[in-house]
């Protein structure tokens, strides 16, 4: 468990209408809950995009932290959003709302450890950047695909 979670208490969680729009939050961090929202509404938006085209299906669980693109506040603060289904009629896949988290994390890859290195001249260069990965699909965990993220932020 990251120390900068257990101990400096540097993580947020919060529940979001079916549209990304906050609902309730718990109070921690509030640069976190300032952006997360815009973070869950990115997500919507790009999974149901015409050209994604994916959805967000029941079991799925996202993943981004990208500052300049997907609502994140800086590349440490990965948010994971997990949608909640429901029935709605003749509908059971619909979603009801979101619950979504975002933490501080220590080392997320980047030209040095530790993340957010002084010599950095690129976002790149300060670590993974997550726009938008299923790092559930359909109950299914993508080990595979965010350990090929990571590592692929350092070059390993």
């Amino acid at each position: 468990i990251s120390v900068n979670m257990k101990e400096r208490l540097d993580f947020s969680c919060a529940l979001f209408t079916k549209e990304g729009g906050l609902v309730a939050n718990a109070p921690h961090i509030p640069v976190h809950l300032g952006a997360m929202q815009e973070a869950v509404k990115f997500q919507c938006r790009y999974w149901n995009d015409d050209v994604v085209g994916e959805g967000i299906q029941p079991g799925d669980v996202l993943v981004s932290n990208h500052p300049q693109l997907a609502g994140g506040s800086h590349l440490p603060d990965i948010t994971v959003v997990t949608p909640v289904f429901g029935s709605s009629g003749s509908n059971n896949k619909e979603i009801l709302f979101f619950v979504a988290s975002r933490g501080h994390h220590a080392d997320i890859g980047g030209i040095a450890p530790g993340s957010m290195p002084p010599h950095s001249k690129t976002l790149s260069e300060e670590g993974a950047m997550i726009v938008a990965f299923k790092l559930v699909k359909q109950g299914q965990f993508d080990t595979e695909g965010i350990t090929e993220l990571l590592k692929d932020s350092r070059n390993l």
